[in-house]
């Protein structure tokens, strides 16, 4: 199952990796192309085209373009991430069940343990140390 996991998450990031690629080969033609874009701006009625940025160069919108792919690119890798993230919690809480119907012991998140082989006996060894959160700057 875990061999299984791994392989498609490699693959879903194989994947973001090459539409990533090709959106920037794609984006790069229709630079190329204004008569394409020209034809399916006109498509769409007036009221629902608003211009929202305006570039006072070609090299200026590349450069907004290629932060613009990347940011898309990473909203794809969150949510792979965030898929992960959530899959991994239902592991948690699986094993959690097991240990609590099988051995009737409740593992506390916030607490550190010692399995003492020779004893036979598992032991709490003090709380998790807390790591303190770096604020986030917006700029």
């Amino acid at each position: 199952m875990k061999k299984f996991l791994v392989l498609t998450l490699v693959a879903v990031f194989a994947v973001a990796g090459i539409v990533v690629l090709s959106n920037s080969a794609v984006l790069a033609k229709d630079a190329k192309a204004p008569a394409a874009k020209a034809e399916a701006v006109a498509a769409k009625p007036a009221e629902e085209q608003k211009v929202v940025c305006k570039f006072k160069s070609k090299e200026e919108m590349q450069e907004f373009e290629q932060l613009y792919v990347a940011k898309q690119a990473t909203f794809g890798r969150m949510g792979v991430l965030q898929a992960y993230f959530s899959m991994e919690q239902n592991n948690i809480q699986e094993i959690d069940k097991q240990l609590e119907k099988k051995f009737n012991f409740k593992m506390d998140s916030n607490k550190m343990y010692d399995l003492n082989r020779d004893a036979m006996e598992i032991r709490e060894s003090g709380n998790v140390p807390q790591q303190p959160v770096p604020a986030v700057e917006n700029k």
